[in-house]
């Protein structure tokens, strides 16, 4: 199967995990989203893991403007995100795609959001 993405502005490897979960997403049936706006960061490597990004506050204020609710951020990058979470977004970390993957459907199913690890929780 051919997958072509169309990213126009878009460049840089911080968007792998977003782009990953998007082709999972039109990959497999249903909404994985449930409809909910998520927005995340962070690169991806062969093995599945989330690496760190760099102006994550910057991407979580974008986000927050642009009207999501929910963002992922990778572990890593939990240092600078704490204390600086915008009103009105729930930031959630994750350490590979499992991780994403999972919250994402939770999320979407709007289940268990808890049980969910934040940056300022294990």
């Amino acid at each position: 199967m051919k997958v072509e993405l169309k990213l126009a502005d878009v460049g840089g490897p911080s968007g792998g995990m977003m782009f990953a979960l998007g082709i999972y997403d039109k990959l497999t049936p249903g909404s994985l989203t449930g409809g909910k706006y998520i927005a995340g960061t962070g690169t991806l490597d062969g093995s599945g893991r989330v690496g760190p990004i760099g102006g994550i506050q910057q991407k979580m204020y974008g986000a927050a403007d642009a009207g999501a609710k929910y963002f992922l951020a990778p572990a890593e990058n939990c240092d600078e995100v704490v204390g600086h979470i915008p009103a009105g977004l729930s930031v959630y970390k994750v350490t590979n795609f499992e991780d994403a993957l999972k919250t994402v459907e939770k999320i979407g199913m709007g289940k268990n959001l808890s049980t969910l690890s934040t940056c300022s929780s294990n």
